[in-house]
């Protein structure tokens, strides 16, 4: 497989565990990556749910496990056809990326397996109004414009906390899924 970033992630002692402590994922994302016309990734925004702790805020496609879920690349499959109307295959996948956790207003963290997709061009998104209000092909160039990193109040957390964020269509790419960008293009960015 591939390396489906452009940047190849160099300090995976931050990802992983010991293998006697690994971290059991509960949820899978995709990465998307498109060559064509210009080198983008797929963001959705989440659809406004009381009972997501996500609500309304910009993700990768994914979400938890099913009890169908044969393991968490069909995870993966399943909620990217499910929130976006884009059917891959498992042989589709160029790249198993690390764990990593997100964080939740309350409660436990939720470990996610994250797995990248190369494709040789944008595909059409047929967004699922209960899963995602929006979703958008964001130009790498964009995420990797060290002059649209800012840190941001996010509502429903401490208001003097300030979070590194990207604005994207005024809403702010946060959190776990800012994490994940930033790793994946290859910028280090103090507390993301």
């Amino acid at each position: 497989m591939e390396n489906a970033g452009p940047a190849a992630y160099t300090d995976s002692s931050r990802f992983f565990m010991p293998e006697d402590s690994q971290p059991t994922p509960e949820a899978a994302v995709a990465i998307l990556h498109a060559k064509a016309p210009e080198e983008s990734i797929l963001l959705i925004r989440r659809t406004t749910n009381a009972r997501d702790p996500w609500s309304g805020q910009w993700a990768f496609p994914g979400g938890r496990r099913d009890a169908g879920d044969r393991d968490l690349l069909d995870t993966a499959l399943r909620e990217l056809h499910e929130e976006c109307g884009i059917g891959l295959n498992r042989a589709d996948l160029t790249q198993r990326l690390p764990y990593e956790w997100a964080g939740r207003r309350v409660g436990r963290k939720l470990w996610v397996a994250p797995f990248g997709f190369v494709l040789p061009e944008i595909l059409p998104v047929n967004v699922n109004p209960e899963e995602a209000a929006q979703a958008a092909w964001v130009p790498v160039r964009v995420l990797a414009d060290t002059a649209r990193h800012t840190r941001v109040t996010i509502a429903g957390l401490p208001s003097g906390v300030q979070w590194p964020a990207i604005e994207l269509d005024h809403v702010p790419l946060w959190g776990f899924t800012y994490r994940l960008v930033c790793q994946w293009i290859g910028l280090n960015v103090e507390g993301a």
